[in-house]
């Protein structure tokens, strides 16, 4: 076990303390506190850089972002210049800068938007959590995850963390698993299989298999002596709060927190977040009406079996538009995907759970349609009578619970979240927080 140490040691440090060159020389292993910045926005960061057998490695801390942990994909370190590269799901942050001392200053490009970085090396850093490396096994599949700990001997009441759609690792759950814990809630995140250190390949995954594999998830943490067995709870944000329910059934999960869950039929959802992506709703009317009718005719091909030519046709409409988009070959992944869970009803499981369930939701939500979401979960549980259920809509907040501001580069969270969620559980789960 390692308390305090890693990528949960130094959250929440903005003034580094600086070590002296003579100790330090002009390595980029450590930690760096400090800003980056593009026009007028400034965001306070935390780097962190290792070096083993040749090869670096390292990650980026944001509090305002609520991330920690988040993964640089390529290092190259050429005394004193250093060159990272942060991958995001549509756009490469290069920064491009100097190691001068206990000094990493340099540029930061995102596309054609130029900005700069400065960091001064951190060493203030005091231990506050536990973490442990753990592996559990879902028959042939073995998944690799990390276990953080509260300060204290328990035994703690504990979340398990569900995935998003996609290979989510870990580094996923990382800032709300430090949150938890720090508020006495222990958190099991882990490696999506086929991803990070676990086996197994989650593109062939059906729900069942993930639920199955989050089942053994809390059945490992159940084991644990520092876990209250009674207490222990999942939380699944976008395609791990839509299955939530059936993780619920499959695991005697003690309680639920299902996070910008779907209520709805999943062809449904992807045509409301399809049509997002291209705008759908800010389209003059016939705009708009050609554009949803190529949406429907896509999702009706990849969701419920309809003729590709019907599919062909739409797109030989619509090509040429601002807004449209090639369908995916016929090789690309999102058929498959798509016919795998276009039969899943959501509202079957729920109607099955009998612990308490908290719902939580952004207001514009841009991939959840969240009114008629949250009617009918809501619906479903108490038409069944067996939970209790809250729900919390955040005003303004996305998919992620975030906004922006006119300003803003980067954008913020939004206000109240994710506090209602350790308030949540204060009540439910009857323990006394930090």
């Amino acid at each position: 076990m390692r308390c305090g140490i890693g990528i949960l040691a130094l959250l929440g440090a903005t003034i580094p303390a600086i070590a002296s060159g003579q100790e330090t020389g002009g390595s980029l292993a450590g930690a760096w506190t400090g800003v980056w910045v593009r026009a007028a926005d400034t965001l306070t960061v935390t780097m962190r850089f290792g070096e083993q057998d040749g090869a670096w490695s390292g990650s980026f801390d944001s509090e305002r972002l609520r991330v920690e942990g988040i993964p640089f994909q390529e290092i190259e370190v050429v005394p004193p210049r250093v060159i990272v590269r942060l991958v995001g799901d549509a756009t490469t942050t290069v920064f491009t800068g100097r190691v001068e001392g206990d000094s990493l200053t340099g540029i930061l490009r995102e596309g054609e938007d130029p900005g700069w970085f400065a960091l001064a090396r951190d060493t203030a850093a005091t231990p506050d959590l536990c973490e442990e490396e753990i592996r559990f096994r879902n028959g042939e599949v073995e998944l690799a995850g990390t276990l953080v700990l509260p300060r204290g001997t328990g035994p703690h009441p504990a979340v398990v963390f569900l995935h998003g759609s996609g290979a989510e690792g870990r580094w996923a759950s990382r800032f709300l698993a430090g949150r938890l814990a720090r508020d006495g809630v222990a958190a099991l995140i882990w490696d999506k299989r086929g991803v990070g250190g676990s086996t197994g390949w989650w593109p062939e995954a059906t729900f069942e298999d993930l639920a199955a594999d989050a089942a053994a998830a809390i059945a490992f943490v159940r084991t644990r002596p520092e876990i209250d067995p009674a207490r222990v709870g999942i939380h699944g944000h976008s395609q791990g709060g839509t299955i939530a329910p059936l993780v619920a059934a499959r695991s005697g999960a003690d309680f639920v927190i299902a996070s910008a869950a779907a209520g709805l039929p999943m062809a449904d959802v992807e045509v409301f977040s399809v049509g997002n992506s291209i705008g759908l709703a800010s389209l003059p009317p016939e705009e708009a009406a050609l554009a949803r009718a190529y949406v429907e005719a896509l999702v009706d091909v990849a969701y419920r079996g309809a003729p590709a030519a019907e599919l062909e046709a739409a797109a030989e409409r619509a090509r040429g538009h601002a807004w449209y988009f090639d369908p995916p070959g016929p090789d690309d992944p999102y058929w498959m995907f798509s016919r795998r869970f276009a039969d899943f009803d959501p509202l079957v499981w729920w109607g099955q759970v009998e612990v308490p369930v908290l719902l939580v939701y952004g207001s514009k939500d841009e991939r959840v349609p969240v009114e008629a979401s949250r009617a009918a979960i809501v619906g479903a549980i108490e038409s069944a009578g067996k939970a209790p259920v809250d729900v919390r809509v955040f005003d303004g907040g996305d998919h992620t619970f975030r906004i922006r501001r006119p300003d803003d580069v980067w954008p913020r969270t939004v206000e109240g979240y994710p506090d209602a969620i350790l308030e949540w559980l204060r009540k439910v789960m009857y323990f006394s927080g930090s």
